[in-house]
């Protein structure tokens, strides 16, 4: 009998020979998208403007400029940057607008260093702690001040605070209202039944729910305008802007 590499040594059987069958191994599911979806729509707008620097600044190189092009009002329309307030390349003044973790929108000049890069990291994850924590102050504040206006017990430090339950629901519900009428007549009840169907809110419209764009001021024109053609000596004060024709006076 022909053995293979599989077959055993004592097998006499035909289905000794078979090779085992592999069971495809299934990875395991991420059950945690939902749940992290859940927190990032949970944060403020605020946590979530650190969060998205504090990522920039990691991630990026600083040579990468502002698909946008940057802004130069040169804090004139807009606030002064607080992260990086002057490139030290060209000297241009930079605005809020103009984020950190990009390069000078004029002369593409990195406007951190390595060590300056690293400070403001620190600098952003104690902004988002702070952020966090006063939040969490002005949360536990507005619901001891419900719990003052229902004329509750005040709860005592060191204790967590049970969620206060709104009466309003949060969402419309149907309500079946019956009535019962007396004919004076017949002398028969009817009972007859009504449903309230509460018509839900008007959803937000397009333009209340795009985020409302930024001013930005666009760079200088590279060419400088200037009048090219040669002053006439005659008229010295006239405009060498303009086409002016003078016409001699009768």
């Amino acid at each position: 009998m022909q053995r293979t590499a599989w077959s055993k040594a004592a097998g006499s059987v035909p289905s000794d020979r078979l090779r085992p069958a592999q069971r495809p191994q299934h990875a395991p599911q991420k059950q945690n998208k939902g749940k992290d979806k859940t927190q990032e729509s949970s944060k403020s707008k605020a946590i979530r403007k650190l969060e998205s620097l504090a990522e920039g600044v990691r991630k990026s190189s600083g040579r990468e400029k502002d698909p946008k092009g940057g802004c130069f009002c040169q804090a004139r329309e807009h606030d002064l940057s607080p992260y990086t307030a002057i490139c030290r390349g060209c000297g241009l003044i930079l605005c809020a607008i103009n984020l950190p973790y990009y390069a000078c929108p004029h002369c593409s000049a990195v406007l951190l260093s390595d060590i300056a890069r690293s400070l403001l990291s620190v600098r952003f994850d104690e902004e988002i702690s702070k952020q966090v924590a006063k939040e969490e102050e002005e949360r536990s504040r507005v619901v001891q001040q419900a719990r003052d206006a229902e004329g509750a017990f005040p709860v005592l430090p060191g204790f967590a605070t049970p969620p206060v339950l709104s009466s309003t629901p949060s969402h419309p519900t149907v309500q079946t209202h019956k009535i019962l009428s007396l004919n004076s007549k017949t002398k028969k009840y009817i009972v007859s039944s009504y449903t309230n169907t509460p018509v839900s809110s008007r959803p937000a419209s397009r333009a209340e729910s795009e985020v409302e764009e930024v001013h930005r001021v666009a760079a200088p024109p590279p060419e400088i305008n200037f009048v090219k053609r040669t002053p006439d000596r005659n008229h010295p004060w006239s405009n060498m802007r303009m086409e002016l024709f003078y016409v001699p006076v009768k």
